[in-house]
């Protein structure tokens, strides 16, 4: 099934836009995210520190794929591993009951608790990264382009404002539970 050339540029948009910001946010905070990797309790705590460099080292791959194209499907496919790995340890977590460790995202300037939500976020977020798992990229007219482009940004701007709401309501909700 062919996949239209504007969908699959919004993807890439979603796609560099989503990783590069995490990234971002990890590097300019590397011990924080250290920390949140051996909060998860998922590797002992020896692995923490390079555990949290191969996830920074892999969403850096994915960027460099999605920006450049070069092993734009093995990137997206990346990404969509990366996505749902993130999903499966906050269920991991979420299932043994520890709701109040910091999810680890960095996209957020409020600190995330894990929740349901986030692990939805993830899965749908990786929905929107699939199409460009199957490779073949289509030449993009003009108006492709422009599509395309205003698309992946839209999708960002849009994931960007669902993620403060889910964190204030959080945030709200955690305060309530604290005075009550």
């Amino acid at each position: 099934m062919m996949v239209d050339p504007s969908i699959l540029l919004a993807s890439r948009v979603l796609g560099v836009l989503l990783f590069g910001t995490a990234v971002a946010g990890k590097l300019r905070h590397r011990a924080v995210f250290v920390g949140v990797v051996a909060n998860y309790r998922l590797v002992p705590d020896a692995l923490a520190a390079p555990a949290a460099g191969l996830v920074i080292g892999l969403e850096l791959l994915v960027v460099a794929a999605l920006l450049s194209g070069v092993g734009l499907a093995a990137g997206a496919g990346l990404a969509v591993l990366l996505l749902l790995g993130f999903a499966l340890a906050m269920a991991i977590n979420l299932g043994r009951g520890r709701r109040e460790i910091d999810c680890g995202c960095f996209q957020s300037a409020l600190r995330q608790r894990l929740s349901w939500a986030l692990v939805a976020r993830n899965l749908v977020l990786a929905a929107l990264l699939l199409p460009l798992v199957g490779g073949g990229e289509v030449p993009v007219t003009a108006l492709g382009l422009v599509d395309g482009l205003g698309a992946g940004l839209a999708l960002y701007l849009l994931y960007l404002v669902l993620d403060q709401l889910v964190a204030l309501a959080a945030a709200a909700a955690h305060s309530r539970r604290r005075l009550g």
